[in-house]
């Protein structure tokens, strides 16, 4: 087991001697106390990361083979489960954790939750039809904390299905994220973002959730701290059925700058003429493309910013001036779209018939032709009567599909 290769965090230890009493002497109280005391009301550890969830299920699952859980305790069990289902791929693996897979189906848990709403989702997980599964509903897959920088925003529960996960419970400039496309890894790792040549770590507070929003079409999750003297305002944003995603940042009190770790078998390039990444897989089994949309299109000369591609990590940095700078990248995996290179222009946004400051909104209009088109909006300030592309708006962030007639369709409006 886990716990034995190398040392637990107290919180695990905690749980393994509670397990050691209940297998030992039969005594339930210290795991009955444990999850009382571990889990928040949706059953999410509260002390322990992603990464350490598959040690704690380990634990639980020894104590579930030496004669069952104890009384009481299976509600508790039950929610913890579903959280770590959430949270893992369909080959067991915990995203956000940087580890290896591990078993569902290897200590039991399929056979212990057959017949229910877990049980099914493993059953399709490991290739099988449900036909033993019962007919209830699975769990809901899309989950936010309302305290807590901690979201898995994913659609469904298809083994190539998409999904987009932050994990950033501690004060500093890092967080973890991972995104999955088309059940391909394009980002995963360390998420750092702050202001350029920001204080660092040492002097960031603890991140404060502003919003989370889940809708038929797309999921939003924002939070913020602050890096110094500056704020920091990132936001993740899935579109349902898009393949697309957008992770950004913004910085109140100076330039904004973030760097995203990707997996170990990708390669990134600039694609032709544009500052557009393209990213694949090695051996190559498909390809997306990652967005800088706060910089020009063209790849002339600029000083509103950077885009890196190197060697484990896209590196980005946007300084439009001002007191407040926006940092979106928009990253697309859609085969189909990704044939055509991305055109995107930042557009013109005026409040009262005057043309607004760019450190006070940004609007962008981005394309695969003329049959896709987008625009994303963003507030960077109070929300007020804004007007872009003939469009008035009042929304704090607006994503809309543009068609050729200059019609915008709202896919998602916050006010």
């Amino acid at each position: 087991m886990n716990q034995v290769e190398r040392p637990l965090k107290p919180s695990l230890e905690r749980l393994a001697r509670a397990v050691e009493k209940w297998v030992a002497g039969g005594d339930p109280g210290g795991l009955s106390r444990w999850l009382a005391r571990e889990l928040d009301q949706d059953g999410v550890p509260i002390r322990l990361s992603p990464g350490d969830w598959p040690d704690a299920l380990e634990l639980l699952a020894s104590a579930r083979s030496s004669g069952g859980w104890p009384p009481g305790c299976g509600e508790a069990i039950d929610a913890m489960v579903t959280s770590a289902l959430r949270f893992s791929g369909p080959d067991g693996r915990v995203v956000l954790s940087g580890g290896e897979a591990w078993g569902w189906s290897s200590s039991g848990w399929r056979d212990w939750y057959r017949g229910t709403a877990i049980g099914r989702v493993l059953g399709w997980w490991s290739g099988g039809k449900g036909r033993n599964e019962g007919v209830v509903p699975p769990p809901l897959p899309t989950w936010s904390a309302d305290r807590r920088a901690l979201a898995i925003l994913r659609p469904n529960w298809l083994p190539e299905g998409d999904l987009l996960a932050v994990d950033h419970v501690q004060a500093a400039r890092v967080c973890r994220l991972e995104l999955v496309g088309g059940g391909r890894t394009w980002l995963a790792g360390d998420w750092e973002a702050g202001a350029i040549g920001g204080a660092g770590p040492s002097t960031s507070t603890r991140p404060r959730l502003l919003r989370r929003i889940h809708t038929a079409a797309a999921d939003l999750v924002e939070w913020s701290h602050r890096d110094g003297p500056a704020r920091v305002t990132r936001s993740v944003l899935l579109l349902r059925g898009r393949a697309m995603a957008v992770i950004a940042v913004m910085v109140e009190g100076g330039g904004a700058s973030m760097k995203i770790e990707t997996p170990s078998d990708l390669t990134t390039a600039l694609i032709r003429g544009t500052r557009a990444l393209g990213l694949a897989t090695r051996p190559r089994r498909g390809s997306a493309q990652a967005i800088p949309m706060a910089l020009p299109c063209r790849d002339y000369e600029t000083d509103r910013g950077t885009i890196r591609g190197r060697e484990g990590s896209i590196e980005l940095t946007a300084t439009a001036g001002g007191r407040r700078n926006w940092l979106p990248l928009l990253v697309s995996w859609d085969a189909e779209r990704n044939r055509k290179p991305p055109e995107w222009r930042i557009l013109t946004i005026s409040e009262k018939s005057k043309r607004l400051g760019a450190d006070r909104a940004f609007a962008v209009r981005i394309s695969w032709g003329p049959e896709e088109t987008f625009v994303i909006y963003r507030s960077l300030g109070p929300p007020a009567r804004r007007t872009f592309l003939g469009h008035q708006t009042t929304a704090s962030f607006l994503f809309a599909a543009f068609n050729q007639d200059g019609d915008l369709t709202p896919i998602l409006s916050v006010d």
